[in-house]
């Protein structure tokens, strides 16, 4: 494994965070679009065949070309975009396309499966738990990073915005003499990262099924304001989540419908398994956004039954006092000649009658059942 420091010769060293600011630019325009800005890149290379494993450190690009001579499968992988050179020298000494290599570094790409004479182009998104974010807010946070891949004959390349630990289960299986990617093409190897980078969506799921567990307990116990701002952003997430995955059963049916020679037949299975597992986290994203709906709508019936209850006690406090107060409006009148004004046991008979109306009136209200 190596890490590359960034080169001095810069040809296209401009990095944009907004995809409008590219506009007006000539098509193969190679500029870095994207709102992660990683200052060094890495490059990791791994050769193999079934008898050797070489993890060679790299300075150059050019020092690339000489397993092109081995009868090996060679993985890079280039972390951090930044660096535009980089990937332009890749595509100068690997024949890639402008076009490719301009969408490699727009990260703004829907996911997608391009075919090629010599190689192949796929793009995709890599979701996880942005763990920094949800430790400020306590909210639930993805993080996104797109992924691009080109597979070539003996040669797979593999383009990421960050720096991270994603393939280092791979890299172990790769490490293992036995493993089955040892023996089989860069096909295979295609297959593995792939699955790699969609099973990462099952713990990310698992992460929201237990947010969603974590709302609903506290939308049934005590739900106020902060429920309903934790259910949309958890709403909002999970549809940025389900933009990502959908367009991979596209993807992956055009892989299996391509008649390239870099994905052979025995293969194809494999692609299949992948488009299952995608299928399995698009049900599971649906019944997510069901439930969310769900308790959306008990977060607006608990609030509303709240206020009926306080309506209601409001409503038995307003109708107690109106009698007394019509009572105490009538003896508050100036009026000289009046009754029951100069009777002796006035006072008391009225309290008298201020003490028994409430007192009817809550009989009453509970033997009608409203209180």
């Amino acid at each position: 494994m190596l890490i590359r420091k960034r080169s001095t010769r810069k040809f296209m060293p401009t990095s944009l965070s907004n995809a409008s600011e590219k506009l007006g630019m000539p098509p193969g325009s190679l500029i870095h679009v994207g709102d992660i800005q990683e200052e060094d890149s890495r490059i990791s290379v791994i050769d193999f065949n079934r008898t050797e494993l070489q993890e060679p450190v790299v300075e150059t690009v050019e020092e690339l070309l000489k397993f092109r001579e081995k009868d090996s499968i060679t993985w890079v992988c280039l972390e951090g975009l930044k660096n535009v050179e980089i990937t332009e020298l890749i595509g100068h000494y690997f024949k890639i396309h402008p076009l490719v290599l301009e969408d490699i570094l727009n990260t703004h790409q829907r996911p997608k499966f391009e075919e090629h004479d010599d190689y192949l182009y796929i793009v995709l998104k890599g979701l996880s738990l942005d763990r920094d974010a949800a430790s400020v807010n306590g909210s639930f946070a993805v993080y996104h990073e797109q992924i691009s891949i080109l597979v070539l004959n003996d040669f797979v390349f593999t383009f990421k915005e960050k720096k991270d630990d994603l393939f280092l289960p791979l890299v172990q299986r790769i490490r293992n003499g036995n493993a089955r990617v040892r023996n089989l093409g860069t096909d295979y190897l295609t297959y593995a990262i792939l699955d790699m980078i969609v099973d990462q969506n099952f713990l990310l799921l698992d992460s929201l099924d237990e947010n969603i567990d974590a709302v609903e307990e506290e939308l049934l116990s005590n739900p106020n304001s902060n429920t309903l701002v934790a259910i949309q952003r958890i709403k909002r997430e999970l549809i940025d989540i389900r933009r990502s995955i959908t367009p991979l059963r596209e993807l992956l049916s055009s892989v299996q419908r391509s008649d390239t020679k870099l994905i052979g037949e025995k293969s194809q299975i494999y692609f299949r398994d992948v488009y299952d597992h995608v299928l399995r986290i698009t049900e599971t994203t649906d019944s997510y956004r069901e439930m969310l709906s769900g308790l959306l709508d008990i977060y607006v019936s608990s609030v509303s039954n709240k206020m009926n209850e306080i309506m209601k006690i409001l409503t038995v406090f307003a109708s107690i006092f109106i009698p007394l107060t019509f009572i105490a409006g009538i003896y508050g009148m100036n009026f000289e000649y009046m009754p029951e004004l100069k009777w002796k046991w006035s006072y008391p008979v009225i309290w008298v009658v201020f003490v028994t109306v409430p007192i009817c009136l809550i009989l009453f209200f509970k033997k009608k059942k409203w209180l």
